[in-house]
């Protein structure tokens, strides 16, 4: 059995590069060789516990070098890391711990020394009582947010998580001397597999707890020379609302940006063109069951807001019916579900067998979202297939009409979600936040969307609210938004509708 594995590239760079940085964190810097010396410390102290392979082990995710040490010693220990989010309280670890039984919990700022060993100890100390994992070992389990029903745990081989590094790496093609930024959640597949990503390059990756700190983000992009940047939808918004001209500054130093998660509007992405006309700019599609299956660099590649590229090689991306048959005729007004054939699928949702069966068939697994593939191949995403809005047999997917609204002076965020009214059955309603000092015209603003959209995909209702639910990774909470603002009758006589 082969044994190509995130650790044995660490081991690997460890060697080629021993004196280089790997990881900039928030508790200290660790190059290849001190970091290859704390993953054989938690590896031995692991086993000490009791740990074998196959067992789970629920870590508190953080943005600090101790954590990857964990992390990557749960992985050379032939165990299986379960990342928790950062200071997650108790009820969600009872939650996580019920579904996966584990052998270990280490919660906390400081698992090593949970495990015997302080990180200053770990990093001048190497055992080697290790045996490298092979490849159809489960690596990882990482439980979604659950934003769109019960949060899953999405099972990760080593097989599909280096398959996922490999076939990224080669799509992005940077350098080995990449100084890559990622200020998101450790625990969330978006950062967590950056920073995988990373490790098989052998280039250096720098985390950051959150991006709304601008001085210090902008700090970290000058101090350490930052030559990539991982930024969420959210965060490339807030950056650009508050500091576009501070970010165009570094359009010579950065290689790449990269962004995915959700859709990163059309507006956003004229704004950061113009910012930054030589650097490169990554949109990617994928899911935490698949990867980033699909990229495009909209810097050359020019689209709408809603194309995400095309999809990597050896990835076989069509679109289906809800019978999972073959739908060559889906298009923008008659979208299908998005169905992708790669080595890097999901083993399965933990202890969902029924699920998986349903979700992953033949090597294909069916995601939750509808799209279509135009002549030229070019996968376009029209939304989620529980947040599309039927009105009146006519589908809205709610990100267009975000989209063009972010557009309009005065708005900052905005989320659309269907509301029903018994006199008129399910239509629109956007809820808006507006910038400071800008009021919400929702004539004029309706004036606008009407310029730009089909009539049934305009609001029939607003609503101007102080912010818009997200999750802990930054993404429009639409579920919770749905639930805040959905349909009252006695708000509705109030207001004279």
């Amino acid at each position: 059995m082969d044994q190509r594995s995130i650790v044995k590239c660490i081991y690997n760079n460890s060697l080629a590069a021993p004196q280089k940085n790997a990881v900039i964190a928030t508790d200290r810097t660790v190059t290849y060789s001190e970091l290859w010396n704390a993953v054989t410390c938690a590896n031995h102290f692991l086993k000490a516990k009791g740990i074998k392979t196959g067992d789970r082990v629920m870590l508190e995710a953080d943005h600090t070098a101790e954590y990857l040490a964990c992390c990557y010693g749960i992985h050379l220990a032939g165990a299986v890391h379960v990342p928790i989010e950062n200071k997650a309280p108790d009820s969600r670890f009872d939650e996580i711990a019920q579904e996966i039984k584990p052998a270990l919990i280490l919660k906390g700022s400081h698992p090593l020394q949970q495990l015997g060993i302080t990180l200053e100890e770990a990093v001048k100390t190497k055992y080697d009582d290790y045996v490298f994992p092979t490849e159809d070992l489960l690596q990882e389990i990482l439980f979604t947010t659950g934003t769109t029903g019960k949060s899953k745990g999405v099972m990760i081989t080593h097989y599909g998580q280096m398959n996922m590094c490999e076939s990224q790496n080669a799509v992005l093609n940077y350098s080995i001397d990449n100084v890559w930024m990622i200020p998101t959640p450790m625990n969330h597949a978006a950062g967590l597999r950056k920073t995988h990503m990373s490790m098989v390059r052998g280039s250096t990756v720098l985390l950051m707890n959150g991006f709304r700190d601008l001085k210090k983000f902008f700090a970290n992009m000058r101090d350490h020379k930052v030559t990539s940047l991982y930024l969420p939808p959210a965060a490339v918004h807030y950056i650009l609302t508050l500091a576009g001209k501070e970010l165009a500054k570094y359009d010579k130093q950065l290689d790449f940006l990269y962004s995915s998660s959700a859709a990163l509007p059309g507006g956003d992405k004229e704004k950061l063109i113009s910012l930054l006309p030589h650097v490169r700019k990554f949109d990617a599609y994928g899911g935490s069951e698949v990867g980033a299956v699909v990229y495009i660099d909209y810097n050359a590649v020019k689209g709408d807001g809603t194309c995400v590229g095309k999809p990597n090689p050896g990835v076989d991306v069509f679109i289906v019916d809800e019978d999972y048959e073959p739908k060559p005729g889906a298009s923008k007004e008659d979208p299908g579900i998005i169905a992708i054939r790669s080595n890097t699928v999901t083993a399965g949702y933990w202890g969902e067998p029924e699920l998986t069966a349903k979700t992953i068939v033949d090597g294909v697994i069916y995601m939750t979202d509808l799209g279509y593939i135009d002549k030229d191949g070019y996968l376009f995403l029209v939304g989620r297939r529980d947040d599309v809005i039927n009105v009146g047999g006519l589908k809205v997917a709610p990100t267009e009409v975000e989209d063009v609204a972010l557009r309009y002076e005065g708005i900052s965020e905005c989320v659309c979600i269907p509301y029903k009214v018994p006199q008129m059955g399910v239509c629109v309603k956007l809820l808006v936040c507006m910038k400071d000092n800008c009021d919400l015209n929702i004539e004029d603003l309706t004036k606008y969307l009407e310029s730009k959209l089909e009539g049934y995909k305009i609001p029939k209702f607003f609503e101007k609210v102080n912010e818009i639910p997200r999750t802990f990774n930054g993404k429009i909470d639409r579920r919770k938004a749905i639930n805040e603002y959905r349909y009252k009758e006695e708000d509705c006589i109030r207001s004279g509708i």
